[in-house]
């Protein structure tokens, strides 16, 4: 796509099949939770509809501002012709604000009861992704849940959303953790319609959520780590940045490999719920393998796809951050202090105190860190 000409408002090329020219526009008279700009999305079929739009918007907001684009001529007539209205009935002195403010606290909830549940998830979604920066996986999930929840509590409007309607997935026949994040997904929804003023209250307010105990986690062997790293190939170095450093696949592409007289792994953990961004250690087990690799500053990526694919021809089966696990679990019997081991981490105490005591002997712990990669290996 050609570069859209300078302004305010932005012209993107998106991933929507349907709709996949996107023009946005800050706008400074409305702000977000967070206390910024809100930002005004519109989608195209069409890069011409799409790129007159954006011209004609700029211009528009250059001469008007955001107010006066907001201010169409429609709402301009409207307004007159309700400012006329009040003023022959002898309510000179109320504002449109005043009787907006009266007529919907007298008739609260009766229009927003009959709106579709389908076209609300739908735009639920779409702020999700496009005003609070959700991630696809996150967007997805959430779809899938709340579908699930329409489908089983069989609703089709707001106005059927209701404490009943909820309990369905607080006593489905699942696991605690499945449930709970079920009644995460609809809280959130049911957040956004209250905020929306399509909902006059919250339905899961002081509902009790089922209790998760979390057993304990996941990990490799030393011998399974080894054969892990033995059948990763050209992956080998990614595969010990998880192993040897406790890096998550989605930190992997911020994670910098310094090589000083004093090695460190430095992890981004971004943005994300519950990742801190941490130095660590670049143990001597680590060092070897990025050696045999050329010592990279950075190792690529590696999916979900091929870490099972590596995880089958190693013969284990792969599991949601189970190299961070293994690492976690040995450094601290290797270390013996808890607090430590979580700054590594980018975790808690309490967390490392719960989940990781004991899971490994000391025997254990020497043949993980003992492990190095084969003498003719230049991965």
């Amino acid at each position: 796509m050609a570069k859209p000409p300078a302004g305010p408002a932005k012209l993107y090329l998106i991933t929507r099949t349907d709709t996949p020219f996107l023009v946005v526009y800050a706008d400074p008279l409305q702000r977000t939770k967070s206390g910024r700009a809100k930002r005004i999305y519109k989608w195209f079929a069409e890069q011409g509809a799409a790129t007159t739009y954006q011209a004609e918007l700029n211009k528009q907001l250059v001469t008007e501002g955001t107010a006066g684009v907001q201010f169409t001529s429609a709402l301009r007539a409207d307004a007159l012709a309700a400012r006329d209205h009040l003023d022959v009935a002898g309510h000179n002195t109320c504002t449109l604000h005043q009787l907006a403010q009266r007529y919907t606290t007298q008739m609260a909830g009766t229009a927003t009861k009959a709106f579709a549940l389908d076209d609300q998830v739908k735009l639920f979604l779409e702020d999700k992704e496009w005003v609070e920066g959700a991630s696809e996986e996150t967007v997805k999930n959430l779809k899938i849940r709340l579908w699930l929840w329409i489908d089983l509590a069989r609703i089709s409007t707001v106005g059927e959303i209701s404490r009943d309607s909820v309990e369905c997935l607080r006593t489905r026949p699942v696991s605690a953790q499945t449930r709970k994040n079920d009644l995460a997904a609809a809280s959130n929804f049911c957040t956004w319609l209250v905020d929306k003023r399509r909902l006059d209250h919250h339905p899961l307010k002081g509902l009790r959520r089922p209790k998760v105990h979390h057993g304990k986690k996941p990990t490799l062997t030393s011998e399974e780590c080894a054969a892990v790293l033995r059948h990763a190939g050209a992956q080998r170095a990614t595969l010990a940045v998880m192993i040897f450093a406790g890096a998550r696949p989605s930190e992997l592409e911020e994670t910098r490999l310094i090589y000083e007289e004093t090695p460190w792994v430095r992890i981004e953990g971004g943005k994300l719920k519950g990742r801190a961004n941490r130095v660590t250690p670049m143990l001597p087990a680590l060092r070897a393998f990025l050696a045999a690799a050329g010592d990279p500053a950075q190792v690529p990526p590696l999916s979900r796809h091929e870490r099972e694919r590596i995880g089958t021809a190693a013969g284990i089966t792969w599991k949601p951050d189970i190299c961070r696990h293994t690492y976690i679990s040995y450094r601290l019997q290797l270390a013996q202090n808890d607090a430590l081991v979580a700054r590594e981490a980018g975790t808690s105490e309490g967390i490392i105190y719960r989940h990781y005591h004991g899971l490994k002997t000391p025997a254990e712990a020497r043949g993980w860190q003992d492990l190095r990669p084969p003498a003719h290996s230049s991965q």
